[in-house]
C-alpha cells in the first residue's frame, strides 16, 4: 500500500448527505438530491463513493461516458445524469448504459433523434439552459422554442431541464438572483406543459444560501464532500457538514545536516544551524503542488512543520530542528487533523492560488484511497 494514503471517513460522508437532505426537506419533501460524482468523486473514489451513497440519494451525476459506464458496471442502478456536451460517437454507449443525456442545441437533439429512430430506442434527456454562465446550454431567450421542439419527439423523453449557477459562492448576490429569476420563468412555462419534468439549478452555493433555487432537485457537489462554497453555516441541518478526507504519510528518512547546507534542488532552503532533515514520500507526482515549496505545512506528533526546499516529484523534506522528537515511521498529516492541530485544505488552496476543487481533484491514483 505504501506510506502515503488518503482516508475517507464513510460515516462522515453519509452524515453530510443526511444534513443536505434535511435542509432541502425543510422546504418540501418533494425535492430530490443529485450527487455529482464526476472527476473520481472529487478525488474521493467514484465507485466506492457511489456504492456507499446510492441508498441516500435520488440521482448521481457524471461528466463523461466512461464515468457513467464504470458506475453501471459496478452495479449502480440509480438514475445517472451526464453533464456536458454530447459527443455523437458515444450515443449508442450512452443509451446502452442507461445514462440521461444533456442536450443544449438543435444539432445535438437531431443527432439523438436520428440515432434513436434508426435503432428503435428512446433517449432520456435533460435540456441545459444557459442563464448566464456562457459555457454550454441553449440561450435562455431561445429556450421555450427549443423545449417546444423537443417535447413532441417520440425518440426523446424529456426528463429534466436545468441550468448552473456561476456565482453562488460570492458575497454579491445580484448575478445569482438574475440567473434564478430567468430559470424560474422557464420553470413556470415547462410545468404548464408537463409538471413531471425535473427542474434543477441549485449547486452547493444554491443549497447553502438560496433556498428559492431548490425547485425539483438540487446538485450539491463540494458541499456533499464537506466544504462550504462561501461561509460556513453554523445553525440548522447544514451545520453538521464536515470534510471526510485526510491525506497522511510517514517519515521515511532522517539525517543530520550541518549549518549553511542547501536542501533539495537548487538549494532554495539553507540550514541556519546544525539540524535534522526528515524526508516524506509525497511529491508533485502524487499531486502535492510544487508551489508549496518552502511554504506548505504538515503535522507530526501534533506540531506543525514547514516544508524545507523544493518539493520533488516523489518526496519533500522538513527541517525538524536539532532537538526534535520526530522519529522514523511517525505519522505525517498533510490534510486533516492530528491532536489539537489541523491542516485545512482551504489554506492549502490559498497558498496554491486555486480552489478546493482543484486540490481535491489533483491527487493522483498513486495514492490509495482507504475507506474507514
Amino acid at each position: 500500500m505504501g506510506s502515503t494514503i488518503i482516508e475517507i471517513n464513510k460515516e462522515r460522508f453519509i452524515q453530510n448527505i443526511k444534513g443536505i437532505r434535511s435542509q432541502i426537506q425543510n422546504c418540501t419533501n418533494m425535492v430530490k438530491l443529485c450527487l455529482p460524482i464526476k472527476a473520481d468523486a472529487y478525488g474521493h473514489g467514484i465507485v466506492e463513493i457511489a456504492q456507499l451513497i446510492e441508498p441516500y440519494v435520488d440521482y448521481l451525476a457524471v461528466a463523461r461516458l466512461d464515468e457513467g459506464a464504470i458506475l453501471r458496471q459496478s452495479g449502480i442502478t440509480k438514475p445517472i445524469l451526464l453533464f456536458g456536451g454530447l459527443d455523437s460517437s458515444e450515443i449508442g454507449e450512452l443509451i446502452k448504459n442507461n445514462l440521461e443525456i444533456t442536450i443544449s442545441s438543435y444539432l445535438e437533439a437531431e443527432e439523438l433523434i436520428n440515432f434513436c429512430h434508426k435503432n428503435k430506442c428512446i433517449a432520456r434527456v435533460h435540456i441545459k439552459i444557459d442563464t448566464g454562465m456562457n459555457r454550454i446550454g441553449i440561450n435562455f431567450a431561445e429556450a421555450k422554442k427549443f423545449i417546444d421542439f423537443v417535447l413532441p419527439k417520440s425518440e426523446l423523453e424529456l426528463v429534466g431541464m436545468y441550468s448552473h449557477l456561476a456565482s453562488s459562492d460570492e458575497v454579491d448576490r445580484s448575478f445569482t438572483n438574475r440567473q434564478i429569476d430567468r430559470f424560474t420563468k422557464l420553470v413556470k412555462y415547462v410545468k404548464t406543459i408537463n409538471p413531471r419534468i425535473l427542474c434543477h439549478i441549485a449547486n452547493s452555493g444554491g443549497v447553502c444560501y438560496y433556498p428559492e433555487s431548490y425547485f425539483d432537485m438540487v446538485r450539491p457537489g463540494i458541499l456533499s464532500y464537506g466544504y462550504f462554497p462561501l461561509h460556513k453555516i453554523n445553525t440548522g441541518p447544514l451545520s453538521i457538514i464536515k470534510p471526510c478526507y485526510t491525506l497522511k504519510s510517514k517519515v521515511i528518512f532522517i539525517k543530520a545536516v550541518e549549518h549553511n547546507n542547501g536542501v533539495s534542488y537548487n538549494q532554495l532552503y539553507i540550514t541556519k544551524e546544525s539540524t535534522y532533515i526528515a524526508t516524506i514520500p509525497v511529491g508533485y507526482g502524487d499531486g502535492y503542488r510544487r508551489i508549496l515549496s518552502n511554504t506548505g505545512q504538515v503535522l507530526i506528533r501534533g506540531a506543525k512543520y514547514t516544508i524545507s526546499g523544493v518539493i520533488c516529484m516523489d518526496m519533500f523534506m522538513l527541517d525538524i530542528g536539532k532537538d526534535s522528537n520526530v522519529r522514523l515511521d511517525d505519522e505525517v498529516v498533510l490534510i486533516g487533523r492530528q491532536g489539537n492541530e489541523e491542516i485545512l485544505i482551504d489554506d492549502l488552496a490559498k497558498k496554491c492560488q486555486t480552489n478546493i476543487y482543484e486540490i481535491l481533484c489533483g491527487f493522483t491514483k498513486r495514492i490509495p484511497r482507504i475507506y474507514i
